[in-house]
């Protein structure tokens, strides 16, 4: 059996309307009804965001963004970390924040160095600590 293309329903006067390839719904399937197996499109509610997207990494940046850091890290720990490494300037912490630091270098590259050797690197067993670039 050949199956014709199928004409929508048009206006008189106005010439047929004929959907493109794949818009027209399988046979026994109503227009507008999903067919089995197809994933329903997500609809946003009024107002509500698309999620976003997660990035793969801040561009680069000459100052890094720590975190995973235990409560007993210090500046003279961090410091004895990242001064092995040129243009190794200071290290910063966050008030009320034992989790968090952020440690500054001359220039992009050696930040990126940095955090590309001491990605990982456990401050204790349970400490992995990870490094990313701070946003600018």
């Amino acid at each position: 059996m050949t199956q014709a293309p199928r004409i929508m329903h048009h206006m008189p006067g106005q010439p047929p309307y004929m959907p493109p390839p794949g818009m027209i719904p399988p046979p026994g399937l109503a227009p507008g009804q999903i067919p089995p197996g197809a994933m329903p499109p997500q609809q946003l509610m009024p107002g509500q965001m698309p999620p976003a997207q997660p990035l793969s990494e801040n561009p680069p940046n000459h100052i890094l963004f720590l975190t995973n850091l235990p409560e007993e890290t210090n500046e003279l720990m961090l410091s004895m970390l990242f001064n092995q490494f040129p243009g190794f300037k200071e290290v910063r912490l966050v008030p009320g924040r034992h989790d968090i630091a952020f440690v500054e270098f001359d220039n992009e590259v050696q930040a990126g160095a940095a955090r590309d050797a001491l990605q990982g690197f456990k401050i204790t067993q349970n400490n992995a600590m990870k490094i990313s670039f701070a946003k600018k």
